[in-house]
């Protein structure tokens, strides 16, 4: 009887390392963001391994890409150790609970500090890369669900005051970074500042996404007259990722909409039978696919525009994780596109202002 080899190529070995390598770069530089900013000293607990979402309810994410790998990095602990951090970072008091805007606002502040040391120290071994936006996030599907090629390694380290958190490294394989060439241009035309307005930013992103999803799915969708409030939009669904530049602070562009649209999309995307049900796994690689695709056009009409800029990840969403609340600086413009049988997709930017 034979069995299978479990064995792991040398290149694979290599590549493993080189990603512990570079968790570990970022818990040391979660380490010195807490003692530098907080004042606490908080210590890895085990060895690295996949994350615990079951300890997870809130977190924050940036995106960080490079000629070589794209990563993104997150802070992600429970509710009591999120309220901690924040009173440790704005000084409140015991008996006051922080509000969600200061929560979040730690939360973010923490993994984008961590995120510029990180980058030095890789910087230091030979690696470039730009960062994106801190986005906060609540609750744990976007870790419990990647899109293909997506893997994740964590850390979980323990601080004062029985406080838990973990360091999450996430990265995609067999991806060249950068987006899809064959959709770029290579040539940066001149333009003016007003091809940078988000609201021309956002006529981009719709474009791309009603292109992506009638080349890919030969399904027309027609744009809705006026744009709106993200936090408005009836969203069930969606799947996110970060376009970095080297000057600014970039966009991330999000494809979001409720559960009926979301499985319409990825029975058409799979060309799956009207009466199947896709699993949570075929809605992340779906939504994840249009989104991906789309980032790639985008990245090109970006390009045109005299903006160069970087792909990064592709974050599955459930709920209204990443647009039910936006951290200080943080804003987004949202555009409905209508679909047949009732789909309805929204096309969101969010980006950071001054």
């Amino acid at each position: 009887m034979t069995t299978a080899s479990t064995a792991i190529t040398p290149e694979q070995q290599k590549d493993l390392m080189t990603k512990l390598d570079a968790l570990s770069d970022a818990v040391q530089a979660a380490k010195s963001t807490f003692e530098l900013q907080l004042g606490q000293e908080f210590e890895t607990v085990d060895g690295p391994g996949t994350p615990d979402c079951d300890a997870v309810t809130i977190g924050a994410t940036i995106a960080l890409t490079g000629d070589c790998a794209n990563f993104t990095y997150a802070l992600v602990c429970n509710d009591d150790t999120a309220v901690k951090l924040a009173r440790w970072m704005f000084e409140i008091p015991d008996d006051e609970d922080p509000g969600l805007a200061d929560t979040a606002d730690a939360l973010n502040e923490i993994p984008n500090v961590a995120a510029g040391m990180w980058k030095a120290k890789r910087d230091q071994k030979g690696e470039r890369y730009q960062l994106g936006l801190p986005m906060f996030l609540r609750g744990s599907t976007w870790l419990r669900f990647f899109s293909k090629g997506v893997n994740a390694v964590s850390q979980k380290m323990v601080g004062p005051e029985n406080t838990e958190l973990q360091v999450v490294l996430i990265w995609q394989t067999g991806v060249k970074p950068g987006g899809i060439h064959s959709m770029s241009t290579q040539t940066a035309q001149a333009a003016d500042a007003s091809a940078h307005l988000p609201i021309n930013v956002l006529q981009e992103a719709t474009q791309s996404v009603v292109n992506t999803c009638e080349v890919q799915m030969g399904l027309k969708l027609e744009v809705e007259d006026n744009p709106g409030d993200p936090r408005e939009a009836a969203v069930d669904f969606g799947s996110s990722i970060a376009l970095t530049a080297s000057e600014g602070s970039g966009w991330n562009l999000a494809v979001m909409g409720d559960k009926t649209s979301c499985q319409k999309l990825t029975r058409i995307l799979f060309a799956m039978e009207d009466t199947e049900t896709p699993e949570m796994e075929d809605l992340a690689d779906g939504i994840g696919e249009i989104v991906n695709v789309a980032a790639g056009v985008f990245k090109a009409s970006r390009l045109e525009a005299g903006q160069a800029v970087q792909i990064g990840l592709p974050l599955f969403m459930e709920g209204r994780g990443c647009i039910d609340f936006f951290a200080s600086g943080i804003t987004g413009l949202s555009q409905s596109l209508i679909g047949p049988d009732g789909i309805v997709v929204h096309v969101i930017i969010i980006w950071q202002e001054g």
